[in-house]
C-alpha cells in the first residue's frame, strides 16, 4: 500500500470526520463542496484511493466507503462539517428538538454501520474455516472503593479497538492519551510508539494474538489519562464459539457505579469531589455543582452502556 499523498490525506481526513460525525460516509456531492472540487474529481480521486488499498467501496451502493488506513495517520479534519441528510420533523420543532432527532439519526447509523462491518468479518472468518470466538472481559477502576466495574463481550478485536469499548463501557469521553500494559510490554497509539521506550504500535496487535501468548487468563492494565492517571485492570474472564449474529456484540452484561467526571483528578480528586456534590452542607458544593452539572454514582444502565459501545467511540484524541 503506497503511503497517501497531501491530497489524498485531506480527503481522507473529511470522509473520516463527516463519517464519525454523521454516522455514515459522505455523497461524492459533500465531498466536493467540503473541498471545492468539481465531482468529475471526486470520483477520478475515489478510484485512485480505492486502487491504492486506501480505501473500500461495496459496488453499486451509496455512500459505501470505509477507510482502510489507520486512523492516527490521517489528520483531524478542521473546518466545519455539513451534511446534505435529510429527515421528517414537526412544522413547529424547536432547535433543541431538530438537534435530538438528528443526533438519534446519527447514532442510529453509526450502529448500523459498524454492526455490518462485523458481520462482514464474522463472514470472512466463516468461509476462511475459521470459528469466531466470544471474549468476556472484566474492565474494573482500579485503586477507588466502592468499585467501578463493567462486564462486556466482544469478538476478536485490535487493542485501538478495544480501547474504544473500554471508553464507551466505562462511560469515558476519550480526550485524553491512553496505553495498555501486557506483562512487561506496552502498546499503545502510533503517536505515542518510541522506540526508546519499547512501546509497540497496538493497531495491529489483536486480542487472540495475547491470549495465544499470554494464555487464557490474559491480564491486562489499562491507563487512561496519564495526568488523572486513571488505571483500569482487564481480565479475561472466559471465551465461547459464537452462537449468535455478529451484530449483538459488543455489549455490556453487567456493571456497577456510574464513571467520575473527567479531569476530576484522579481517584484522590475524584474521593474529594463525591463528599462535596453528596453533601448539600459541604462548603464546595455548589462550585462542583457548577462545574459538572449534577452527578449521580449509582447510575447504571445495561442497556445504554451497550448502545454507547455498539455506536462508537466519542471524538478526542
Amino acid at each position: 500500500m503506497p503511503a497517501p499523498t497531501k491530497t489524498q490525506l485531506k480527503y481522507l481526513s473529511f470522509i473520516r470526520a463527516y463519517t464519525e460525525g454523521f454516522g455514515q460516509p459522505p455523497s461524492m456531492q459533500e465531498i466536493a463542496e467540503a473541498l471545492k472540487v468539481s465531482s468529475p474529481s471526486v470520483n477520478g480521486m475515489l478510484k485512485t484511493l480505492e486502487k491504492n488499498g486506501l480505501i473500500e467501496r461495496e459496488a453499486g451502493a451509496a455512500r459505501s466507503i470505509e477507510i482502510l488506513v489507520d486512523r492516527a495517520l490521517i489528520p483531524a479534519w478542521k473546518k466545519k462539517l455539513k451534511s446534505n441528510i435529510q429527515f421528517w420533523a414537526p412544522a413547529d420543532a424547536s432547535q433543541a428538538q431538530l438537534d435530538q432527532i438528528m443526533e438519534s439519526i446519527v447514532s442510529h447509523r453509526k450502529a448500523e454501520r459498524i454492526s455490518a462491518k462485523r458481520e462482514k468479518e464474522v463472514a470472512a472468518k466463516i468461509k476462511a474455516g475459521e470459528s469466531p470466538t466470544v471474549y468476556q472481559f472484566k474492565i474494573s477502576l482500579n485503586n477507588f472503593k466502592p468499585s467501578i466495574w463493567r462486564r462486556i463481550e466482544t469478538l476478536d478485536v485490535t487493542l485501538a479497538e478495544l480501547h474504544e469499548l473500554i471508553q464507551t463501557a466505562m462511560g469515558w469521553t476519550n480526550s485524553h492519551l491512553h496505553m495498555f500494559r501486557v506483562a512487561d510490554q506496552e502498546y499503545a497509539d502510533n503517536r505515542m510508539v518510541d522506540e526508546d521506550l519499547g512501546a509497540i504500535d497496538y493497531s495491529g496487535v489483536r486480542v487472540s494474538d495475547l491470549v495465544r501468548q499470554h494464555g487464557p487468563k490474559l491480564k491486562i492494565l489499562y491507563e487512561y489519562d496519564f495526568g488523572d492517571g486513571w488505571e483500569h485492570t482487564i481480565v479475561l474472564e472466559k471465551t465461547t464459539p459464537l452462537t449468535g449474529s455478529a451484530g449483538d456484540y459488543p455489549r455490556c452484561l453487567k456493571g456497577v457505579h456510574a464513571c467520575p467526571p473527567e479531569d476530576v483528578g484522579g481517584v484522590w480528586g475524584f474521593s474529594d469531589y463525591l463528599d462535596a456534590i453528596t453533601d448539600p452542607s459541604h462548603p464546595s458544593h455548589d462550585e462542583m455543582l457548577e462545574w459538572s452539572g449534577p452527578y449521580d454514582f449509582d447510575r447504571f444502565d445495561v442497556q445504554e452502556t451497550t448502545a454507547m459501545m455498539q455506536s462508537g467511540l466519542p471524538y478526542g484524541m
